[in-house]
């Protein structure tokens, strides 16, 4: 962890990318407002041992810092599987808008039951181009929560039934 007073929110998306290309496995940044009211940057940077040197000299190459803050802590992963299943969009008059495979990640316990499902960010952005190209005015919140939900339809044991009042 490190925070930064001196560099523009332009500059954010450039430190990002680099970070990941050097070995962190995540990256947030956090605005803030630190002493005498200055605006500030909290980078939190999640990366393996071996990087920590390479990732702490590039931020004080590119940012000025005066040094980083190791926090320690424990990783609870939990196992996933990708998994291809097949959409098919059709309009009010059953025909066909687009049809094809979209990647879903499913997320399993200790056990392996199924705990969620989520939908491959990059798929889903273009499939939403494509649908709205196809004229379906679908947000991509409600294309996500839609393929997630036919995603957990079988693998999860319940059953909902949703009818107009």
């Amino acid at each position: 962890m490190t925070n930064v007073d001196n560099i523009s929110c332009e500059q954010i998306p450039y430190l990002i990318e680099k970070l990941m290309d050097s070995g962190a496995k995540n990256v947030h940044v956090i605005p803030a407002i630190t002493k005498k009211g200055r605006s500030e940057y909290i980078f939190l940077i999640d990366t393996e041992e071996r990087y920590m040197e390479t990732l702490s000299e590039f931020m004080a190459l590119e940012t000025g810092t005066l040094g980083v803050r190791l926090i320690r802590t424990e990783h609870y992963p939990f196992d996933y599987e990708i998994r291809k299943i097949r959409l098919e969009f059709r309009d009010k008059r059953g025909r066909s808008l687009w049809a094809g495979k979209i990647s879903v990640k499913i997320v399993k316990s200790r056990t392996a039951n199924p705990l969620s499902a989520r939908v491959e960010y990059e798929e889903l952005k273009e499939l939403s181009s494509k649908l709205q190209k196809a004229g379906l005015k679908l947000s991509m919140y409600e294309l996500r929560e839609g393929i997630e939900a036919k995603a957990l339809k079988g693998i999860k044991d319940f059953v909902l039934e949703c009818k107009e009042a």
